[in-house]
């Protein structure tokens, strides 16, 4: 994180990961963000980009696996459900609300977070958000995030699923639109970039024959 000035307004700049991708993000006092996201766009017209909103970043986030904190999780999800115990450090002496997660890695899991992805072939109706799992006749599970995967060519997608279903290559039916089901099977993530070269500088780096003389 780096404090200066964007478009002449006090910012702090954060080098940030949600979407897979070398970003930024700018933070900005907020009776400044309208003249600043001015200065940004007119900057960047040359490139051609069209400016990312609140779910444009998604497929990018999907590709990589992020979680999606109240999309993919809501009240009620705990972070073993959401495959994040690794977000809470239950080695400490006390933390507010300590008890819940330890109470609930006792309890039986109801539900955990999968990565799921069609097959390459796949071309009919694509699941969408909240659409139903179902194995053997029963509802078990929902897609929390699905997006078709540029990088990737198919679709991908997040779902809570029973957890004896989690494992990788399970196989299991969507019940999209019109009741017509989709296949789909638990995957690894990252989906896409697992070694995680896209967040790396040199990733983006003109070529020295590209570079301007």
């Amino acid at each position: 994180m780096r404090e200066g000035r964007v478009a002449g307004v006090p910012a702090r700049v954060m080098r940030v990961g949600f979407v897979g991708e070398l970003g930024y993000e700018i933070h900005v006092p907020a009776e400044n963000a309208a003249h600043v996201w001015d200065a940004l766009m007119a900057a960047g017209a040359q490139f051609a980009h069209p400016a990312l909103r609140r779910r444009s970043p998604a497929p990018a986030a999907l590709e990589k696996g992020h979680v999606i904190i109240g999309q993919d999780t809501d009240g009620l999800t705990t972070p073993a459900q959401a495959s994040m115990e690794w977000a809470v450090k239950m080695d400490k002496p006390f933390f507010v609300g300590q008890r819940s997660p330890a109470h609930h890695r006792e309890a039986a899991a109801e539900t955990e977070t999968g990565r799921l992805r069609s097959d390459a072939s796949f071309a009919g109706s694509a699941p969408k958000e909240c659409h139903l799992i179902i194995r053997d006749g029963q509802i078990a599970g929902r897609v929390t995030s699905v997006a078709h995967s540029p990088a990737l060519g198919h679709v991908i997608g997040l779902a809570l699923i029973a957890p004896e279903m989690a494992g990788e290559g399970t196989r299991f039916n969507i019940r999209v639109e019109a009741g017509a089901m989709v296949e789909a099977r638990v995957v690894a993530t990252p989906f896409y970039d697992a070694a995680g070269e896209r967040q790396k500088v040199a990733a983006h780096a003109p070529q020295p024959e590209a570079l301007p003389a």
